[in-house]
């Protein structure tokens, strides 16, 4: 009996024990549901300002593209413009150049001889300023230190005067590329 009596405890607290266990599991349970409610939740809120940002980023870029779309058309125009407009400057140039080939060509037929293609305008240059005095140096005079020095001198005042007119000439005209040399 007093083994039945034991076995019978043994039972109910075997009884106890198991729905001890039970109710133990079943609160971890829920306390793990709870807390993946909670994870969920967050996580559609976050998905929620991820859709939202995503959304606002989808129609600057939208726009910002409608408009440097619209920018390079505005631009293609304009260049193709401009192409056109050096087309026609560039076919009248060509037409300019065949008319003066032409007329060249009627003015040698009418003269018999070669036409100059550039027009040199011609100044007149007072005979005063070509005026240069050289004069040679006697034998005795060459060793002397007195005389060379004084020979320099007056070599750069006529350097200095041949500049003047050189300059002067230039300064008539400016055209004239045989004066670059001098």
């Amino acid at each position: 009996m007093v083994i039945k009596k034991l076995k019978e405890q043994i039972k109910s607290l075997s009884g106890n024990m198991k729905e001890y266990k039970i109710k133990k599991e079943l609160r971890e349970i829920q306390t793990i549901n709870i807390e993946l409610d909670n994870r969920v939740t967050k996580l559609i809120a976050e998905n929620e300002h991820l859709k939202q940002t995503y959304k606002q980023l989808y129609d600057s870029i939208k726009s910002s593209r409608i408009q440097s779309k619209e920018q390079c058309n505005d631009l293609i125009k304009q260049v193709n413009l401009k192409s056109a407009k050096n087309s026609d400057l560039n076919a009248s140039l060509q037409e300019q150049v065949l008319v003066i080939t032409a007329l060249k060509l009627n003015l040698r037929k009418l003269k018999g001889k070669a036409v100059v293609d550039e027009a040199v305008i011609s100044h007149p240059i007072d005979p005063e300023m070509l005026k240069v005095d050289v004069a040679p140096l006697a034998l005795k005079l060459r060793n002397n230190r007195t005389v060379h020095y004084d020979c320099l001198k007056h070599t750069q005042e006529e350097t200095a005067t041949l500049r003047k007119i050189v300059k002067h000439e230039r300064s008539l005209n400016p055209l004239n590329t045989s004066l670059d040399y001098a």
